[in-house]
């Protein structure tokens, strides 16, 4: 008796039957990917991390002060760390090495200073969420450690990103 009681007021029983809560299931859904997809996100993320690396060396040039492009550059470093951390991941994964960046550095962007500081800010938030979804399929202790030092740079990239739109008021 006790369990059809819980059964009927437990919101996250029967993800199927609908309920006021039935938008639930497809949020976790959507946080809950394989190791498979989870490989294709990162072999997808070796491009993106080197596209905000050259993101980043444009954005150093528009930075109005010596200060604000050493923190620009800083990130830009980062980047370039968790490029060789995703390509070692999906080395360790697959067997297969990622062909080496055929993207050039020809890409530009027509706004202002503050318009691509908000850009990379909201970059990085998009950033944090797909890497929590990677680590949530990672199967080692290594790998999982390895996407948390991404995402809380990541996070902390948000964060000077915050203190530089700020600074650019």
């Amino acid at each position: 008796m006790y369990q059809d009681y819980y059964n009927m007021y437990n919101p996250y029983n029967g993800f199927s039957e609908p309920n006021y809560r039935s938008s639930e299931p497809q949020a976790i859904s959507e946080e809950i990917i394989t190791l498979n997809q989870a490989i294709g996100l990162i072999k997808q993320s070796v491009g993106n991390e080197k596209e905000d690396e050259l993101f980043y060396d444009m954005l150093i040039k528009q930075a109005p002060s010596e200060k604000e492009k050493n923190i620009i550059r800083s990130i830009r470093d980062d980047e370039r760390k968790h490029n060789q951390i995703l390509r070692r991941l999906y080395y360790e994964f697959t067997g297969q090495i990622i062909p080496a960046d055929t993207l050039t550095n020809e890409s530009s962007s027509n706004m202002d200073y503050k318009s691509n500081l908000e850009k990379a800010l909201f970059g990085e938030l998009d950033a944090v969420v797909k890497y929590r979804k990677i680590m949530g399929t990672m199967p080692s202790g290594n790998s999982y450690t390895l996407l948390m030092s991404i995402m809380t740079d990541e996070l902390r990239h948000a964060n000077k990103y915050n203190f530089l739109i700020h600074k650019a008021k």
